[in-house]
């Protein structure tokens, strides 16, 4: 499923500096608060975006939803990449969540989509594995990075890496789309 293989090349991506970013909005100046703060609002975000996330998906479609989310995380990762201070990457987070929580009701839909009744417990299983893998491997892998090329260097390079691995997943989810044409 485009999906499954979408949500494994962004998590590998994102999980390369994801739990770095408190340390990297330090380095750009965050106060304590400030980055307790930022913890907030990503919590806030993970609830507030998930019903819309499911009504976009329900009245505009899987695939669609798929890509505008996968897009709005794209922009998330370029705010964050060329961010100046660190209040920019409360702006940046707005849009990263976007994928993070609103395409987690549209998976959810199209793997009840895809598969019979029967089969969708292994769906969803299937599903937490691979949304877990990412969780504990690339963060091996940054932490690997950054500790070679330092903190700000190395969040910077794992955004790229992010950029290219969603450019590839965005590529998955359009080539599947339009083979269903």
């Amino acid at each position: 499923m485009a999906a499954s293989g979408a949500l494994s090349l962004v998590g590998l991506g994102e999980e390369l500096w994801k739990k770095f970013l408190p340390k990297y909005l330090e380095l750009l100046g965050a106060s304590v608060a400030a980055v307790g703060l930022f913890g907030t609002a990503e919590d806030f975000f993970d609830a507030a975006y998930q019903y819309p996330g499911g009504w976009l998906a329900d009245h505009w479609g899987r695939r669609r939803a798929f890509l505008t989310f996968l897009s709005a995380a794209v922009a998330g990762y370029f705010i964050y990449l060329f961010s100046p201070t660190w209040p920019y990457l409360f702006l940046g987070l707005a849009f990263v969540m976007a994928w993070q929580t609103m395409a987690s009701p549209t998976i959810f839909a199209a793997i009840g989509d895809a598969l019979p009744k029967d089969r969708h417990t292994m769906g969803f299983t299937v599903y937490s594995v691979l949304k877990r893998i990412p969780v504990v491997i690339s963060p091996l892998i940054g932490g690997a990075l950054i500790g070679a090329v330092g903190l700000a260097r190395g969040i910077r390079i794992g955004l790229v890496i992010a950029l290219g691995l969603a450019g590839c997943a965005g590529a998955l989810l359009l080539c599947l789309w339009l083979r269903t044409l």
